[in-house]
């Protein structure tokens, strides 16, 4: 019989909703069976447990008059705006505009742009690459961050 202990009171806390709660009653539960068995060697089955657990709470629900809660957790039953279709097609729009954008640098400003954002050199990195200073770089890419901001702005007023 104490074999099921934990699963009753894990079944009560369910039911529940209240851990502190749920000890009480599966204390209760096995003091109803002992008292109504004390005098008995009958095996007690699992299922009579549950029976008497289920009729404890629905007790201690009538007499405190608690209202026992079902937890909903909304973000396991809500899209989020990242994944509704209106946001991937607004976001697939935007990526296409920034390519026609990086289309529009120049030749020096579009390769600064494209080593230092999508492929993740850095600045020196970039003036190696391209034969050119540190500072250069710094201002290809900056010519090039302004221009790309200018022409989204304007498409997006």
């Amino acid at each position: 019989m104490l074999e099921h202990y934990n699963e009753i009171a894990y079944y009560i806390q369910k039911l529940t909703g209240d851990k502190v709660l749920a000890k009480d009653l599966t204390q209760e539960t096995y003091v109803k069976v002992l008292e109504v068995h004390k005098n008995s060697n009958a095996v007690i089955q699992k299922a009579y447990l549950y029976k008497i657990a289920q009729n404890l709470v629905i007790d201690k629900v009538r007499r405190d008059k608690i209202l026992i809660q079902t937890s909903y957790d909304e973000e396991e039953h809500v899209i989020s705006l990242e994944d509704s279709p209106e946001e991937i097609i607004s976001e697939e729009i935007r990526k296409n505009k920034l390519k026609e954008c990086i289309q529009t640098l120049s030749a020096q400003n579009k390769k600064a742009f494209v080593l230092h954002y999508y492929k993740g050199y850095t600045r020196k990195e970039i003036g190696e690459i391209l034969g050119i200073s540190t500072n250069a770089v710094e201002k290809n890419i900056t010519r090039a961050v302004l221009k790309i901001k200018e022409q989204m702005k304007k498409d997006y007023e």
